[in-house]
């Protein structure tokens, strides 16, 4: 079994990952299951969206788990898209990077975002990263009022603020969506392996280099992760932990 938690189709500034581009390379890598958003979110596309998902289902069935990832945009009325569509979410993503001016805990925007995945009972992604907007400690408020909403941290940055985070609530997890592999070392130190969740941010690193094969690239990263771990960490992380976030069963 293994289990990709960060994965993306669609347009991404210039280029466009197909959702059979994006299953012909899972099932080349036998990814059984992966959790799909679609960065077309970022034109404000809606249609587009839905339609993507739709294609990538229809060709993939269960081994998508379809996120929905909103933006300020969508809370205004385009929330619809994604609720009345025949979806069956699997996760809410938000994006702080993109939006450093609205998914603050100041706002209320995130908190609404939080209410919808409590409501769909799935878990609520949210990208990280080292400016204090997207950090990982910035969200520490909302992660402690939603105790009941599992928290996905991607990317796991700054990583200190993200292991302090996992240690301390139970409803935190990281993904390791371009996470190097000495960062992860320090995960597993700590004893955390039972906190993080394989992501690759598949088809993205291409984008920052063209020169790369997406398929070498993956199973590079993914034989580095297992000279690191023992079998019952890798287990967890590629695919148990995923199970119990995105209850697979």
């Amino acid at each position: 079994m293994f289990i990709d938690s960060h994965i993306h189709i669609g347009q991404f500034y210039s280029s466009y990952y197909s959702p059979q581009f994006v299953v012909n390379l899972m099932k080349q890598l036998q990814v059984d299951y992966y959790a799909v958003s679609s960065t077309t979110i970022c034109e404000e596309n809606y249609p587009k969206v839905i339609k993507e998902f739709t294609e990538l289902i229809s060709i993939d069935g269960n081994s998508i788990l379809p996120v929905m990832w909103i933006t300020p945009d969508s809370l205004n009325g385009n929330i619809a898209w994604f609720l009345e569509s025949n979806i069956k979410w699997k996760c809410l993503k938000i994006h702080p990077f993109l939006h450093p001016n609205n998914w603050q805990l100041t706002g209320t925007e995130i908190y609404e975002a939080a209410e919808i995945a409590r409501e769909m009972s799935i878990p609520m992604l949210i990208h990280t990263g080292y400016d204090s907007f997207c950090s990982s400690g910035n969200f520490e408020s909302i992660i402690k009022k939603y105790r009941d909403v599992i928290f996905i941290l991607a990317h796991g940055r700054p990583e200190n603020e993200a292991q302090t985070l996992i240690q301390k609530y139970e409803n935190v997890y990281v993904d390791t969506a371009f996470m190097p592999i000495d960062i992860l070392t320090g995960f597993k130190k700590l004893g955390l392996c039972n906190k993080v969740l394989w992501g690759s941010d598949m088809c993205i690193p291409i984008y920052y280099d063209n020169t790369i094969n997406l398929y070498e690239y993956y199973i590079d990263k993914r034989k580095k992760l297992s000279l690191i771990l023992n079998s019952t960490e890798y287990e967890l992380i590629t695919y148990k932990n995923a199970m119990h976030v995105f209850n697979i069963i």
